[in-house]
This record gives structure tokens, sequence and C-alpha cells, in this order.
């Protein structure tokens, strides 16, 4: 993965983060999706927006590809 994208002049704060997931989620058919993130995120240009998505869409692929191995958390128990 080429980490040389992250670190560019747009940081992304959590909040940034759920906002474009959220946005991605309700807008995933939309023709115009990149147009929407960029409303969603007022101050985030377009090409910021662009690295980002493919930043994470390769950080996605690698963990899909077996390459990360996610932890194995202890099962939590119904507390109902």
């Amino acid at each position: 993965m080429n980490t040389d994208r992250t670190c560019n002049n747009s940081l992304w704060t959590k909040e940034e983060n759920k906002i474009l997931e959220n946005t991605i989620a309700i807008n995933k058919d939309n023709n115009n999706l990149l147009e929407e993130m960029a409303k969603a995120l007022p101050g985030k240009l377009a090409d910021d927006i662009k690295d980002h998505c493919n930043v994470l869409i390769e950080v996605i692929n690698i963990i899909e590809s077996g390459y990360v191995t996610l932890s194995d958390y202890p099962k939590m128990q119904n507390r109902n």
C-alpha cells in the first residue's frame, strides 16, 4: 500500500470518516457520488476525497485478501 497518499494536507477526523461512510452507504447507486461526498464534507477538496477513498479501498482489499490477520476477540455473551 502506498502510504504517501495518506500523508497529504488533508487530515481526516473520525467524524469526517463517519460522514464519508454514511454518504457512500446512502448514495452508493448515485452516479454523482463524488459530488454528494463533497457536499457532505465542506472544506474537503474533491481530489482529497478521491485519494482518501482509494486508500480505504486498498485497505479493504488487503484485509479481504487475507494479508491482515484480524484479532480473535472472545465472543460476548448476551446479557438478556
